[in-house]
């Protein structure tokens, strides 16, 4: 699809760069002048009246015959104060909507691939334990966010960073041996901050049956290590399933001992040396952070020899650079705003590019049960891990209802009101609308109707009731909306438009008949009706969830 707003400045500019003796087309920067219409303004006369030496209404009127000479040009009309008001051409919206017939949803709102590389960073939540409900926001956020950017030409990889490595591992690995070693006849005390979850005794459990024996005949520190292994490996194996159970997959699990153990900390910290950023106070390394924005500076490497998690987020970014990617998003929880500042400072003290990371914080979430907050925790019953929302809400409707609002709000998550199956649930009325549209085709199919492959400037003549109008408007602006959607981050956009279009489709619906004997009004009619269901598909595909075709 085309980018409206872009396709019609562009035409603009090229029909009066000869008439205003420029040689760079000038932007005529249009926007929608009518809601329910397509109906275009430019204020480019207002911005030229004081150059130009006229009223801004004679400027405009001297330029009108350019821009109605335009291909996507119907009616053209000169407007006091000092505007340009253009109706696209019914040809030109024929066209549209023919493109949209013959393209695949999946790829509707796909741009050419422009050869960049696109990295998107989301969950990474520890290792220690199995996902909780607080991880699906950003799990939502990520995976669409990542899709959303496809569309837009980039080649985008899912990466889950694994912190495997350090001391939350360690009180990990230590919780689990509290719990596994008298198994073996042996004792090992529960650390202070240790993880007391009911699942650490089940892991401990597991590895027992899995190994047991085998443990026996290994050292203290051999037997640790395959603790800590075994243990990371369920836990991941957990994850993965709550992740793959509401939609969410990743092209990349990026281990931190990985990035450890094949010297990376002592690659970049070489290149912090080589920089000069670095300095040695209390026996420990430092980063000049402040010289790059940050607060204060920050500890690299410890007095005991450690590497801090600057350093080894250090690292992390730098091979992320340079694996090839022009930009890294990372998509945190409310936790981590205090980290933007320093890792933004991080980037500059390496060296990267100044728009290489970028990092979006999504907000709490709150959940509602019977309309009051639930709090969350084992003793009350109620659920607190990620796959336990999923299989009790479902799949589809968890994702949407972790969209329903911008990653910088507060978002209440209505557990009750995401199972109804009512048109008050967002998830159930893009369901219901697809399926309606779906039946529509099929009764057309059924009366041995032509379903028309394409639309013609004759269909769109039959198209000027309200309801058609903003139908239209729904379909021929989805491209200029998903790109604006895309640029600016906001992956709940995408499910804000497919609403508005079902709103849109739904009331089409209820006031305009689609079978009916007048032939060409049917067709048109028709054709509004196989359009909204494909961009209907479209955004589904990016927003990851399904559509059936009958409820």
């Amino acid at each position: 699809m085309l980018n409206l707003r872009e396709t019609i400045d562009r035409q603009v500019g090229l029909a009066l760069r000869d008439l205003l003796s420029v040689e760079e087309a000038p932007l005529a920067v249009c926007s929608l002048s009518r809601p329910g219409f397509l109906d275009y303004s430019f204020s480019l006369p207002l911005k030229l009246a004081r150059t130009r030496h006229k009223a801004p209404v004679v400027i405009a009127q001297e330029l009108q015959p350019a821009v109605a000479g335009m291909a996507c040009a119907g009616v053209v009309e000169a407007v006091a104060p000092g505007y340009i008001n253009m109706q696209l051409s019914d040809s030109f919206v024929a066209d549209q909507l023919t493109s949209m017939l013959r393209t695949e949803p999946a790829v509707l709102l796909q741009k050419e691939a422009n050869g960049q590389k696109i990295q998107v960073e989301f969950v990474s939540a520890n290792p220690t334990g199995p996902l909780h409900v607080g991880n699906g926001r950003g799990a939502a956020l990520g995976s669409v966010l990542a899709t959303l950017l496809e569309t837009q030409g980039y080649h985008v990889d899912r990466e889950y960073y694994v912190n495997d490595y350090g001391s939350k591992m360690r009180l990990f690995t230590a919780s689990i041996a509290h719990y596994l070693f008298p198994m073996l006849g042996l004792e090992h005390a529960m650390p202070d901050e240790g993880y007391h979850g009911a699942y650490i005794a089940d892991l401990a459990q597991a590895i027992y049956d899995r190994r047991g024996s085998e443990l026996s005949s290994l050292l203290e520190e051999q037997r640790l290590a395959a603790i800590e292994e075994d243990g990371k490996t369920l836990v991941l194996a957990w994850i993965r399933r709550a992740l793959e159970e509401m939609g969410v997959s990743f092209d990349t699990w990026f281990s931190e001992r990985y990035l450890v153990e094949n010297g990376w900390n002592a690659r970049v910290l070489q290149q912090f040396r080589d920089r000069g950023v670095v300095y040695q106070k209390d026996d420990a390394v430092w980063l000049r952070s402040t010289d790059f924005g940050d607060d204060k500076d920050r500890v690299l490497v410890r007095r005991d020899g450690e590497p801090t998690y600057t350093l080894t987020d250090a690292a992390y970014h730098f091979n992320k650079f340079q694996r090839g990617y022009v930009k890294s998003i990372d998509v945190f929880g409310a936790d981590h705003i205090g980290h933007i500042v320093p890792m933004h400072a991080l980037m500059k003290s390496l060296g990267l590019p100044d728009d290489f990371l970028e990092i979006i914080i999504y907000q709490i979430v709150h959940f509602l049960r019977g309309g009051q907050r639930v709090v969350l925790s084992k003793q009350t019953g109620e659920i607190i891990e990620l796959a336990d929302l999923v299989r009790e809400v479902g799949r589809d409707q968890t994702r949407v209802f972790f969209l329903l609002s911008s990653a910088d709000s507060e978002l209440e998550f209505d557990l009750e009101a995401a199972k109804e199956n009512s048109l008050d649930n967002p998830a159930y009325y893009l369901k219901y609308t697809h399926a309606r549209l779906c039946s529509v085709e099929r009764q057309v199919r059924g009366i041995g109707a032509a379903v028309p492959s394409g639309a013609t400037p004759g269909d769109i003549l039959f198209l000027k009731s309200p309801e058609d109008r903003e139908l239209l408007k729904c379909l021929l602006t989805a491209q200029d909306e998903v790109d604006d959607a895309a640029r600016t981050r906001q992956p709940h956009r995408v499910l804000y438009l497919a609403g508005e279009l079902a709103k849109a489709a739904n009331t089409f619906y209820q006031k305009e008949k689609v079978i009916q004997e007048d032939a060409a009004l049917a067709r048109a009619r028709m054709v509004l009706v196989l359009t909204s269901q494909r961009l209907l598909k479209a955004y589904a595909h990016i927003l990851g969830v399904t559509l059936p075709e009958s409820m």
